[in-house]
């Protein structure tokens, strides 16, 4: 594992000003997760996160409800966005980010926001065709209709923030000063002695188990291939709790990851044969994996390949990969800063296969 060397644990509060708004945002969709077969019974949602969501969700206005829906959205994370800028440029704390985030162009900030998940269907678009597109409404129209893969309500806010470079900037440093100034600012101390304790735990289970650790993290994503990879940061985060999010950005050498605070106790939980059993048969149970799957078996694919080929937004392909990934189906390989997807033939007939004999002989 060549990149094994290239790996860094860092700790920033920025990525909780980030991580905060996005968990605010989409609590429900976190209890919906701690309610799956995964967790339920055996992981509880974190007490003391609960209630800040609760009393900080009575503070807010309605304005930045709104824009809290806008950059924080489930589905497309452009806010989140912003997360690989905090290592590439050793950020360290929240207001350093603010202070980032007012120096840089719109045009940058918008960049970020195409590349939200898989990024555009065509692939990479440099910065000269981007402002090519950004001069022209037909244009601009265009492309995000056929070239994002996301949501009609979502490509909708897309366009009107590509239409209005200066005001999309200046409605998210409102969010991010307003977060902080209200929120955030008196919880950072607390945050930072949790990420503390959190980058203790992280590099002592890299020295103890190296790669077994690190591929657990990073869900087995193979960067063997990934020669031009300058180094990977891996962050924690106390909001995220027990998500770990991937990011990068667009044409920059470095992959980010930020690991919620308690993956040690998500790491604990074991799988019953029956539990291992029902992944199987659930990533078999939907159209749209299974027509993943057939469209693999051809070959291997990027993520806004198979959400072009398939009409898939980003989310739906994250969303059904994630399923058949966990279910040990579909193989995932970093290279060029481009991940892409491969049906393991085999794994799937075994898994199959073991999964029918192990359901017969419980019955």
């Amino acid at each position: 594992m060549n990149w094994l060397n290239k790996v860094e644990v860092r700790s920033s509060t920025a990525c909780d000003l980030l991580h905060g708004m996005f968990r605010l945002n989409n609590n429900d969709r976190f209890l919906e997760l701690f309610a799956s077969p995964q967790f339920k019974g055996k992981f509880e949602p974190y007490r003391n996160i609960q209630t800040w969501v609760t009393e900080t969700r009575e503070l807010l206005t309605s304005d930045i409800v709104e824009k809290l829906k806008e950059f924080f959205d489930w589905e497309t994370f452009l806010g989140m966005c912003l997360l690989p800028d905090i290592t590439h440029s050793n950020l360290e704390s929240a207001s350093q980010l603010i202070e980032f985030v007012q120096e840089m162009p719109e045009r940058v900030l918008l960049i970020h926001f195409i590349y939200s998940g898989y990024g555009p269907r065509m692939g990479t678009i440099d910065m000269d065709a981007f402002d090519k597109i950004m001069k022209n409404d037909r244009d601009m129209l265009l492309f995000v209709s056929n070239d994002m893969s996301f949501s009609i309500e979502r490509k909708a806010i897309l366009f009107e923030m590509l239409s209005h470079p200066e005001r999309t900037k200046e409605d998210l440093l409102y969010l991010l000063e307003w977060f902080y100034e209200n929120v955030f600012s008196t919880i950072e101390p607390r945050i930072a002695k949790i990420h503390s304790k959190a980058v203790n735990e992280i590099e002592r289970e890299i020295s103890d188990s190296g790669e077994k650790f690190l591929r657990a993290i990073i869900k087995n994503i193979d960067y063997t291939r990934n020669e031009v990879l300058e180094r990977t940061v891996i962050c924690p985060s106390y909001f995220s709790e027990f998500l770990i999010s991937n990011a990068s950005i667009p044409f920059v050498k470095e992959d980010m990851y930020t690991i919620g605070f308690r993956f040690k106790e998500v790491m604990a939980i074991p799988k019953e044969a029956l539990e291992i059993t029902a992944e199987t048969f659930d990533a078999l149970a939907h159209e749209k994996r299974l027509a993943i799957i057939r469209y693999l078996s051809a070959g291997r694919s990027s993520g806004n390949e198979l959400a072009r080929a398939l009409n898939l937004s980003n989310y739906e392909v994250g969303e059904h990969i994630g399923i058949l990934r966990e279910a040990g189906m579909v193989l995932a390989e970093k290279a060029n800063q481009v991940t892409y997807f491969t049906l393991d033939k085999a794994i799937v007939r075994q898994e199959i296969s073991r999964a029918l004999e192990d359901l017969l002989e419980s019955s």
